[in-house]
């Protein structure tokens, strides 16, 4: 049994990222492969986050969260946003389980969950978009990888870590969106 006390409505964050973790198998080998891979994705952050906005651009229901009252794209809104998926990127280079990340990410699941006034009428960025988002960043970090590390294989294994990763990220995201019941830790079995 865990040794965490049960408070209904209450999450333990890095106690649920940790989780995770373990779950999707997510070894501390792999979390230094996604640290040292920093430098080569860092040098193309202006690349990726570019990419990503240009795929939400092409989508009517992506596109209208990035427009002015007249309907043009606001280019400072993309620059802003743009800079904040760096931030998210560098963030996630550095991956902690300390209790800023967790808040970090349920904050933009949260902003993207829940719009703010000036936007409410637009209502919340579908969650299937945040899906959408990471398994596009999936992608786009593979193919930097497999382009930029000489080694194929090394740039597989760190695909892979890299995808755990993003999946762990994924939880907390879409708990900014999702309300759910905390599940009151197991029994243990007689058999454990």
């Amino acid at each position: 049994m865990s040794n965490r006390s049960y408070v209904p409505g209450i999450v333990d964050w890095p106690a649920r990222m940790r989780e995770m973790v373990e779950f999707v198998g997510l070894t501390p080998d792999e979390l230094e492969l996604v640290q040292s891979t920093g430098p080569i994705l860092l040098a193309h952050a202006d690349e990726l986050t570019s990419a990503i906005y240009d795929h939400f651009l092409k989508f009517p229901e992506s596109r209208q969260f990035f427009l002015t009252e007249d309907g043009a794209v606001d280019p400072e809104r993309i620059d802003r946003r743009k800079h904040s998926l760096a931030r998210w990127l560098q963030a996630s280079i550095d991956f902690r389980i300390d209790e800023e990340f967790p808040v970090f990410l349920l904050a933009i699941g949260l902003s993207h969950g829940h719009p703010p006034t000036h936007r409410a009428h637009l209502g919340s960025v579908p969650a299937r978009f945040m899906i959408g988002t990471i398994s596009f960043a999936q992608t786009a970090l593979a193919q930097l990888l497999n382009q930029d590390m000489d080694d194929p294989a090394a740039a597989m294994r760190a695909s892979v870590a890299w995808n755990k990763l993003l999946m762990v990220q994924l939880d907390v995201l879409l708990a900014g969106y999702v309300t759910e019941q905390p599940i009151a830790p197991a029994a243990e079995s007689p058999h454990s």
